[in-house]
């Protein structure tokens, strides 16, 4: 494992030996690398780490320092730091709920956004899935999401029925674009079968929840003759809980949609 010691001091060695730098910019990266040092060796305490988790966990830790403005740290919250890297142990680099833990142990060394660092919020990503995450994001980036789901069946609507659905009610161009851009992208999630399991427990972690209005479209997609065998539509929103969530956990919500997505 390396010293962080001896990353400050070959740091500023290396802007000591440059023409440019000034004294007081060395002064100043060798304040900012001891400062960063000096969280990590607090944060890494309590964990006895050997070898590549030691090393991973370190990067891990001065991300999350480093995602906040040198003028705004403050000494970390340890009821919500500690659990957070004892979480972190063992996070793979490419789990997308990494980057949540990252973002939610920045707001705890953050002056002016340690507040939205609340409590729940360690809690509902240990319970999210990597898909339930993309599902989040979808729902965010709309005021409201329209669900297609059959009657009284917990299956997941393939586009072909989907399409048989909107066909079945002679949508103008306009309207349809307008409605299935407003629908969920069932297709985003790696495992879209199980969209059910993820709706329900999105809602029981009170991150999304059944829109009190009807949805814009809502007229123009009913049925003329009732189908129990065919596709209902309703409409969904993220919960003022979910957006703070998303808010303090995640960095740039649109971007990282759009990331999970490709994967």
């Amino acid at each position: 494992m390396t010293d962080p010691h001896i990353v400050v001091a070959s740091t500023v060695a290396a802007a000591q030996a440059a023409a440019t730098v000034t004294p007081k910019t060395v002064e100043q990266i060798d304040r900012f690398g001891t400062d960063v040092a000096k969280t990590i060796r607090l944060l890494l305490f309590p964990f006895q780490l050997t070898g590549a988790l030691q090393d991973r966990l370190e990067r891990y830790i001065d991300r999350s320092i480093r995602h906040v403005p040198e003028e705004r740290r403050i000494e970390p919250v340890e009821s919500l730091a500690y659990p957070i890297v004892e979480k972190l142990r063992f996070q793979s680099e490419h789990d997308p709920i990494t980057e949540l833990y990252i973002q939610l142990l920045s707001r705890a060394m953050d002056r002016e956004r340690v507040g939205e660092a609340h409590p729940a919020f360690f809690s509902v990503i240990t319970q999210m899935a990597p898909d339930e995450l993309i599902f989040l994001h979808d729902f965010a980036s709309r005021d409201e999401t329209l669900i297609m789901s059959p009657v009284g069946r917990k299956v997941y609507p393939d586009p072909a029925w989907r399409k048989s659905r909107l066909d079945k009610c002679e949508l103008l161009a306009e309207v349809r674009q307008q409605v299935e851009d407003e629908t969920f992208r069932y297709e985003a999630l790696s495992q879209p079968e199980l969209f059910p399991v993820y709706q329900e427990h999105l809602q029981h972690l009170g991150l999304i929840e059944y829109h009190n209005q009807r949805a814009r479209h809502y007229r123009e997609l009913e049925l003329k003759v009732r189908d129990d065998s065919d596709l209902t539509v309703f409409s969904m929103k993220v919960t003022h809980f979910g957006r703070l969530f998303l808010k303090a956990c995640v960095k740039d919500v649109s971007s990282t949609h759009s990331e999970l997505s490709a994967r």
